[in-house]
């Protein structure tokens, strides 16, 4: 790592942190909390191997054990007909997937046509865990299995924390994200197919997730984030993707990022009306945190926007009053389902 690099990546942490403190939101003479995880609610699942089934498809008209059809799964396939074997009926295979669990495993099962909402989800508790997005998205918590804003015209709905940029901010109870776009998905002539890890190679710009984010400053709708474990953060899980409840945009503005190019970044900050997250601090951290909730006003932790780089040639802020987003520039609900290529959303839909 360059030294240049690393020299970036302390300004720009420095400068979240400034804006941090000037929302009160952090107090730059606090040591940070030693963090402490809570119990899942629910664990990942199959965190331990199953062992493999062997089940015998049985005829559907005598009940007796077909030769030959040993396992539905775990071997190798092969024609029946061609070895002169007697073909199922549709109910007997029907019957012995559902008899050895094939169809829950193979399958995510949705609602169809499920409005979407801004808020908490009905049912789903501060602190579940998923093993998989696709198992988030059935819950309807974070919809996209790979993008990581989920947004409406009225702002985001959802957001997940999984990987990010290395100069962002979480604080568990606030953070500051880092917006979408600027990457090349579709690759290079040697290297087609990058996906999400190609570098930044571009400018990011206010449209789609970035859009529905700056939106929510203006609204003021909730949005429901996860974390996921491939966070650099202390407050992420050490497995799977977990819920951790509603928060709030607060502001955003746009920078220089790390690769050089143009950025947008945001502040959320958790609501206070609602359960409490799935960490907590050890008690003499605790009892400091009760006791210093006002906000800081000495000079020296309130920097001014200059010093922040606020309003200068390199960073620009924006918040609910400073700036109205032009509604018609969200594009309609069901794009954010997919990600900048046009990936889709993994998750079947089953049948009404």
């Amino acid at each position: 790592m360059s030294c240049e690099y690393e020299r970036l990546r302390l300004k720009n942490v420095e400068d979240n942190k400034r804006i941090l403190a000037q929302l009160g939101l952090l107090n730059p003479f606090e040591p940070l909390p030693q963090v402490i995880h809570d119990v899942p609610k629910r664990k990942r699942a199959l965190s331990t191997p199953r062992p493999r089934k062997h089940h015998i498809v049985a005829s559907p008209s005598s009940g007796q054990p077909i030769p030959g059809y040993g396992s539905l799964r775990g071997v190798r396939r092969k024609s029946a007909r061609l070895e002169g074997k007697t073909a199922l009926d549709e109910a007997g295979i029907r019957d012995g997937l559902k008899e050895g669990g094939e169809e829950d495993e193979c399958r995510v099962r949705v609602p169809k046509d499920r409005p979407k909402v801004y808020g908490a989800i009905p049912g789903v508790e501060i602190g579940t865990v998923w093993q998989m997005r696709l198992e988030c998205s059935a819950a309807g918590v974070h919809r996209p299995t790979v993008a990581g804003i989920h947004g409406g015209p009225e702002g985001a709905y959802s957001l997940a924390l999984s990987g990010g940029y290395e100069d962002d901010i979480d604080l568990g109870e606030c953070m500051t994200f880092t917006g979408e776009g600027g990457r090349d998905l579709k690759g290079t002539k040697n290297n087609p197919k990058n996906l999400r890890t190609a570098p930044q190679s571009k400018d990011q710009v206010l449209t789609r997730g970035n859009l529905a984010l700056s939106k929510s400053v203006e609204t003021g709708l909730p949005v429901r984030v996860i974390r996921g474990y491939k966070s650099r953060s202390a407050y992420a899980p050490e497995e799977g993707y977990r819920y951790d409840g509603l928060y709030q945009v607060e502001r955003f503005w746009y920078t220089t990022g790390m690769s050089g190019f143009g950025v947008y970044k945001f502040v959320l900050t958790r609501l206070k009306d609602q359960p409490p997250p799935p960490w907590h601090y050890n008690d003499e951290i605790q009892k400091a945190l009760d006791g210093s909730t006002e906000k800081v006003t000495d000079k020296d932790a309130v920097l001014s926007s200059q010093d922040s780089g606020v309003g200068s040639e390199t960073c620009s802020e924006t918040g609910a009053d400073s700036q109205q987003v032009d509604s018609q520039q969200v594009d309609n609900e069901g794009s954010y389902d997919q990600e900048e290529d046009g990936t889709k959303s993994q998750v079947e839909a089953a049948d009404a």
